[in-house]
């Protein structure tokens, strides 16, 4: 499905009044048990970060979907978050995956000496397995075994998921508009990265989110782009 797109970016060119309304239809229709005022207010006007970048689909003049990387300051290292939605007929989850590491990327190539993590509070078990088939390395995950010490800094308010003995859950108060069809999908998957997903995060229909910590880095850059091209 091709899709218009249009990039912004906080300190170049940012939304106008009909881009948040837009937005905020969106949220609306994508999240339950959240106020979509509040939830713009947190992501998009906020002075938690340093930059924003943004990507808006389109499908025949309609708003369909966001993406929205932040950057802050941790505690000396450069954590980015990302925050994004679909209306459920153009979920998918390489909409946002490449825009995601392409930000990241970019960022990583203009300061290589910085501590630089990628990360994201996943509700879709759906979304965590295009991440992480396309990353080469991704925490948690079945392959890679995560710096716990990075959960308990860019996640000190989660808890713990018996699973991995990490900090890797969020409650966010907000969970993404599955049925019960959908739900039970899932959970009945023999997709090994959304089995190991529902494992670590059963609770994921009721606003628990996962948090998801990718190093950008020269090594993750060999490593995926390796990965890339025997897929």
């Amino acid at each position: 499905m091709a899709f218009d797109i249009f990039d912004f970016s906080q300190t170049k060119k940012w939304l106008n009044k009909n881009h948040k309304n837009e937005i905020l239809t969106l949220l609306q229709a994508s999240f339950k048990d959240v106020s979509p005022d509040d939830y713009f207010n947190q992501y998009f006007t906020s002075d938690a970060c340093f930059q924003r970048k943004l990507r808006l689909y389109y499908h025949h003049g309609k708003l369909v979907g966001y993406c929205l990387i932040t950057f802050a300051n941790k505690g000396g290292d450069i954590l980015l978050n990302a925050s994004a939605a679909f209306y459920p007929e153009h979920r998918k989850g390489s909409n946002t995956f490449t825009y995601s590491l392409k930000q990241a990327f970019r960022y990583w190539l203009k300061h290589p000496f910085k501590s630089i993590y990628y990360a994201d509070t996943m509700l879709s078990p759906a979304m965590y397995r295009a991440t992480v088939k396309q990353t080469a390395i991704a925490w948690p995950s079945i392959n890679n075994n995560p710096p716990a010490y990075l959960f308990e800094q860019f996640n000190s308010l989660g808890s713990l998921s018996n699973k991995v003995d990490l900090r890797c859950l969020v409650n966010v108060g907000r969970s993404t508009n599955y049925d019960n069809e959908d739900i039970t999908r899932f959970r009945q998957s023999n997709k090994k990265e959304i089995a190991y997903y529902c494992q670590i995060n059963p609770d994921f229909d009721k606003g628990i989110a996962l948090f998801v910590i990718i190093p950008i880095s020269f090594k993750q850059f060999i490593l995926t782009g390796l990965k890339a091209l025997i897929q």
